[in-house]
């Protein structure tokens, strides 16, 4: 071959070329950003709406549908759903993933521009932005002190912010807690009432009062002055001395109004507890540090534990900030945990290599071919912009045994020429030529597997897309070395002669040979005659279909989680509990959590559950525990004891579920009951939540629907307004003025703005009866709230779902430990296809299961084209129709394997385990192509029938298919035994399936391709009874 003989006889100049690629490939390394998950572009757009003092019913009919019908026609939409709450609209858009996110988020801004003087009067602008479902805090901080609330706030919003967002790669920071400072004027119903003063007439004159403005330049001799208006107010005491223009002349605004510096209606508030210390605080600041696309969030966590105590001294005495929680911990371990299996695959693979070698020259030739195909390869994995994370080093570590293949059978045929009496040279030459068509192949079949999984379409599809594409590449860099460094190495540093060998080596070579001998001996007797070869041929099916009627014992799963030691505990109480009672409630878990060993501390935030689950009576905390090696339980099992023990916690809705970086959607299970009456859809949920909490194994079960609070109603008098001389939306803005208030103007201090908001008296709206006395001004004279408008106490929706622009209830679940999901799904479906929904009713699958489904297909469609392509491939090599079917037909029994090495080890089956099997086909194909090649050699170039062909071809083949497979066997063992503490859980499927497959694929390998090849003959070519007794 003319790339092997030009490393043989130019050397340096290939070493050379071989160091150029090592060196740029451990330049790469250096330079990628270490994370712990692939960064997957998705294309989910946000469209945040805020409608201050609205209703969910309000904000679905006037903002959500109006976004909706707006958006709709923009492109690919996959899916669209929205979420209407109190004063916000949340509308989700995803898109398929073949979408350009740039594109689509100038699209959907565009349409909802379009809409926005559609929408209602005092309506924020709508936010239109990229979201990331899968994006989560690379850092999370505390912050606590014995100082006034807002002054807190001021610190983490206005200076550690701003500090932490200069780390190099975050994106931005979120502030949660606290009170922010804002300047509160109060003015009770009577001020109003009595001076005709409407507080929409108050915000305009405090605006109209509070101006700084450019007046132009004046030119004067040879000077021009700048002219400049200050004219907003200096302090706060210079608003309480605004004078106001009332019905009853001027008055000062500190005479007729409250006047107060303080913070803003508390809506979120967060605590902290150290479990282990037992001490914590109940108001703190959270800042979540987010990572930018680019960012390295190893590097991030790095870069801000070295800041700590220049953060300490910039805080005032009394203030603390500590890290409560980050991820670059767990990513940096799970990647050294990856390195580890990679490192130990190398050195395992080495060893079976001299076992099977005897001879550490060679060995060191095919062991060197591994790290430098590996270093290699991180070339093209920053080329493509790849990063350093769970998915792409898993890669690696299966490439590992498939990487060592193509050297192993080079060598070992160049050894073979050797003993012909070849010179090393010579040997090496001969020995690289005459394999490289089966190398190649054998190469070429690896990528038919990997290149369609890399093509994959869905969310997860796109998540093993670098796993995929590291093994191809490394798969390139293998079969470059077999074909430079091997041939070139063995004629360099191999012996010109045999020498004596070592009695070891010559004992083993004797096993060896006896092996060899035997394998001929058993082919002898099965290829005598085609009964016997048929007999084998149904006996290895019925072993399949036996085994098969297993396979229904195995689990399954989506993913397999990683134990990353986070809990979360999602809290709902009565509709009515304010923060402080919510608060309360919280105290009682956070006592129990103070007795669990495994608990390192915890956080919690009152009033929400996530970005789409608000109020004062929610509650979401998390729970961090100690290091896996300083703990006897792992996550699941905390997570078990847990819920036993909080079950009798009363007026408390409590779901406890594991915090994981791979997640999709709130719980395990997740569909979606659609229709357009929310009191048919609240009928139905009624119906079928009994069934589903008697399913064993089922956990958390929730839905989206809440139970409103009370409302009021208030209904215009459109002709009592006419005669007044006023508008429904004069009436709206006194409304939301007394309840909400009016934020005109800012105060400035210091460089920073804080609110001016102008709002009625708490003690004027604290009851309905005193809401119908806010006082409306007109031109006419001042009206009661209660002449305009009907009011009527309602119960309404907490939050309103719209699922693909219809309405919606959500039902999400998860799965206790012991349980599969797969199983659970499954039961889950049967009750749903028992029941009977009413015309224009029906149910469809979310989240997880929706994206199982489709990643599912995506490696249905992928094997079958890796089975297509392989045929291909296979075709054109060996020039025949019939010998790939052959080499093929063998894939199958590999399942005999993966199903009794899922079983033995208790691990389920899920979307890694789907792809190990894919993966198989190209690593199953390669004895094949082997055997066969040889075979054809002997056949074609030698005259030999293909009896003796087989018998001749198959014992010298064993050899290189045993080294070969147990190369890969043992570069995946320390994936198989789940060896790392972090990501084993995801890793070990990998090697299970892979292992088992092999394994039996191997044997099955050796007995059924030479038993097709004898059968598929037309002619028998035995050799006669004297030949087989010589």
């Amino acid at each position: 071959m003319y790339l092997a003989d030009i490393s043989i006889k130019r050397p340096i100049m290939m070493s050379m070329v071989l160091i150029v690629f090592v060196l740029f490939g451990g330049l790469a390394f250096f330079g990628m950003n270490l994370e712990l998950t692939p960064e997957v572009a998705l294309p989910v757009i946000t469209v945040q709406t805020v409608y201050p003092g609205s209703g969910p019913q309000e904000i679905e009919s006037q903002i959500s549908k109006k976004i909706e019908d707006a958006v709709s026609p923009v492109s690919e939409i996959d899916n669209m759903q929205s979420y209407s709450m109190e004063s916000v609209s949340y509308v989700i858009i995803q898109f398929a993933m073949s979408k350009d996110v740039n594109l689509a988020v100038q699209e959907v801004k565009d349409k909802v521009d379009a809409i926005i003087n559609d929408l209602p009067e005092g309506v924020d602008r709508p936010i239109v932005q990229r979201f990331d479902p899968t994006a989560i805090p690379v850092v999370e901080l505390v912050l606590s002190g014995n100082v006034e609330a807002t002054v807190l706030y001021d610190i983490a919003d206005k200076q550690l912010s701003d500090r932490l967002s200069q780390v190099r790669g975050v994106a931005n920071v979120e502030v949660t807690g606290g009170q922010e400072r804002e300047i509160r004027i109060e003015v009770d119903n009577q001020t109003v009432q009595q001076h005709a003063l409407s507080l929409q007439q108050l915000a305009g004159i405090l605006s109209a009062q509070n101006m700084d403005m450019p007046g132009g330049n004046v030119q004067r001799s040879s000077q021009e002055f700048s002219i400049r208006l200050k004219g907003q107010f200096p302090s706060v005491e210079s608003i309480r001395d605004t004078q106001i223009p009332t019905a009853n002349g001027l008055m000062r605004l500190g005479d007729i109004a409250t006047v107060a510096d303080l913070g803003e209606d508390v809506r979120e508030r967060t605590s902290f507890s150290d479990v282990r210390k037992g001490d914590g605080d109940d108001d703190v600041i959270l800042l979540r540090v987010m990572k930018a696309t680019d960012g390295n969030a190893v590097s991030i966590y790095e870069e801000i534990e070295s800041r700590m105590e220049e953060l300490h001294s910039s805080l005032p005495e009394g203030c603390e900030i500590h890290v409560v929680d980050q991820s670059a911990t767990f990513t940096k371990s799970s990647v050294e945990d990856t390195f580890t299996n990679i490192l130990l695959g190398i050195i395992l693979t080495s060893l079976i290599l001299l076992f099977f070698l005897h001879d550490y020259k060679s060995t060191i030739i095919v062991a060197l071919s591994m790290p430098m195909s590996i270093i290699s390869t991180f070339m093209f994995m920053q080329f493509f912009g790849f990063t350093l994370n769970i998915m792409s080093l898993m890669g690696l570590s299966t490439a590992v045994g498939i990487l060592v293949t193509n050297s192993v059978v080079v060598l070992e045929n160049i050894f073979r020429h050797k003993q012909l009496g070849h010179n090393k040279s010579e040997s090496a030459s001969r020995g690289t030529s005459e394999i490289a068509l089966a190398v190649i192949a054998s190469t070429l079949t690896n990528l038919m597997v990997f290149l369609p999984l890399a093509t994959m379409s869905s969310i997860a599809g796109r998540f093993f897309q670098q796993f995929s594409l590291t093994v191809v590449f490394a798969t390139i860099f293998s079969l470059i070395m077999s074909f430079t460094l091997t041939p070139m190495l063995a004629s360099l540093i191999l012996p010109e002669h045999d020498r004596k060998k070592h009695p070891l080596g010559e004992r083993l070579e004797r096993v060896f040979h006896s092996w060899e001998l035997g394998y001929q001996r058993f082919l002898r007797t099965l290829l005598a005659n085609k009964a016997r070869g048929w007999m084998a041929v149904i006996t290895a099916i019925i072993l399949f279909v036996g085994t098969m009627m297993f396979a229904g014992n195995i689990g399954f799963e989506f993913m397999g989680t990683m134990d990353e030691g986070r809990i979360a505990v999602r809290v709902e109480l009565p509709t009515g509990y304010d923060l402080n009672s919510t608060a309360e409630a919280l105290s009682e878990i956070e006592a129990r959590l103070h007795t669990y060993p495994e608990v390192s501390h915890t956080w919690t935030t009152f009033g929400t559950m996530g970005s789409t689950d608000v109020g004062s009576n929610l509650a979401l905390m998390k729970v961090k525990l100690v290091d896996l090696d300083q703990r006897n339980q792992s996550t699941q099992q905390v997570i078990a004891a847990l819920i036993e023990d909080c079950s009798d916690i009363p007026n408390a809705s409590i779901r406890i579920s594991m915090g994981s970086s791979l997640e999709f959607g709130e719980g395990d299970i997740q569909f979606n009951l659609i229709g357009q009456d929310l009191k048919k859809l609240e009928a139905i949920k009624a119906q079928l939540l009994p069934r589903f909490q008697e399913i064993p194994g089922i956990r958390n079960l929730n839905t989206s629907s809440r139970s409103g609070k009370p409302e009021i109603t208030l209904t215009p008098k459109r002709e009592r307004l006419a005669q007044a001389g006023l508008m429904v939306s004069d009436l709206a803005m006194s409304l939301r003025g007394s309840i909400d208030g009016l934020v005109g103007t800012a105060y400035k201090d210091h460089g920073e703005e804080y609110a001016i908001r102008v709002v009625a008296s708490d003690e004027s709206v604290d009851t309905p009866e005193e809401i119908g006395q806010i006082p409306v001004v007109s031109a006419s004279g001042t009206y009661m709230l209660e002449q305009l408008a009907d009011i009527e106490f309602t119960e309404g929706y907490s939050r309103i779902l719209r699922k693909n622009r219809s309405r919606s209830i959500l039902f999400t679940a998860d799965v206790a430990e012991g349980y599969v999901m797969g199983d659970l799904t499954s039961e889950v479906n049967r009750i749903l296809e028992e029941a009977e929904l009413p015309s224009g009713y029906e149910i469809r699958w979310a989240g997880m299961a929706r994206e199982m489904s489709k990643t599912t297909a995506d490696i249905i469609q992928a094997f079958i084209i890796a089975l297509l392509l392989t045929y291909m491939l296979l075709a054109a090599m060996l020039e025949s129709l019939t010998q790939p079917l052959m080499i093929l037909g063998t894939v199958p029994f590999a399942m005999i394997g993966v199903v009794l090495a899922l079983l033995s080890t208790n691990v389920s089956m899920n979307i890694i385990s789907m792809l190990s099997i894919v993966m198989l086909i190209g690593i199953v194909v390669n004895n094949g192509i082997l055997l066969l090649d040889y075979t054809n050699i002997l056949v074609r170039d030698r005259g030999k029938n293909i009896h003796d062909a087989l018998l001749e071809a198959c014992p010298t083949k064993l050899k290189p298919i045993i080294m070969s497979t147990l190369a890969i066997i043992l570069g995946m063992l320390p994936m198989a035994i789940g060896l790392g503490a972090s990501g084993a859980e995801l890793r070990q499927p990998m090697g299970v399936v892979s292992i088992g497959g092999l394994l039996v694929s191997t044997v099955m390998s050796l007995v059924l391709i030479p038993v097709l090849y004898n059968l598929s003959s037309r002619k028998s070519h035995t050799s006669t009874q004297t030949q087989d007794a010589k």
